[in-house]
């Protein structure tokens, strides 16, 4: 699985960094980028949340059943 890191800015130097104003260009990028995380995202919550189901559907079914009193 990715993982999403967040860089600091103290790990860059302040050149990579001074580049001006953002275009218009590195905004669509950064909607775009941050689109595709947002989905990567919901996609494995509803792997996991999937996975849970299964999970618990196993362990419901391996259960004895109950003696009556």
């Amino acid at each position: 699985m990715r993982q999403l890191v967040m860089i600091s800015h103290r790990e860059r130097s302040p050149g990579a960094l001074a580049h001006g104003a953002a275009k218009s260009s590195d905004i669509a990028r950064v909607r775009r980028d941050l689109g595709a995380a947002e989905l990567g995202a919901a996609r494995e919550l509803q792997r996991a949340a999937a996975r849970h189901r299964r999970d618990v559907s196993r362990r419901l079914d391996a259960r004895p059943e109950p003696r009556g009193r």
